[in-house]
């Protein structure tokens, strides 16, 4: 015998601690990704370093860089697509104080801050 659950729709507190935990991962991946770059120009002027080296951290880092704006696109997405959560008062941290969430790590730096540049990387 099949039973169907009843469709539970998340609370709004809910939804606010999913979009700042995916901001926080963004910031994370952007920070990996500063991380890679700056470790790819270090071993620039090391001459034993694998020739293939330099390209593939690049690669790695405009890949975390391109996660970071998927990230922060679902978390757009995901409190654009429930117009009552205006309504939840939200903390300074940008979570809602309904439910405990994730800190990001990173304190003072805004969750909607956008890195400029990645020395070229796109």
């Amino acid at each position: 015998m099949v039973t169907e659950s009843p469709r539970t729709t998340p609370r709004a507190a809910e939804l606010l601690d999913r979009a700042a935990g995916l901001r926080a991962d963004a910031e994370l991946m952007d920070g990996y990704a500063r991380r890679l770059v700056a470790t790819a120009k270090s071993l620039a002027t090391c001459p034993a370093t694998p020739a293939h080296t330099r390209p593939a951290l690049t690669r790695q880092a405009a890949a975390c860089r391109r996660t970071a704006r998927q990230l922060r696109a679902a978390a757009a997405t995901l409190l654009t697509a429930h117009p009552g959560l205006d309504a939840v008062p939200i903390d300074r941290t940008g979570r809602s104080s309904g439910r405990a969430g994730r800190s990001s790590g990173m304190a003072g730096r805004s969750s909607a801050a956008v890195p400029g540049s990645y020395d070229g990387i796109a």
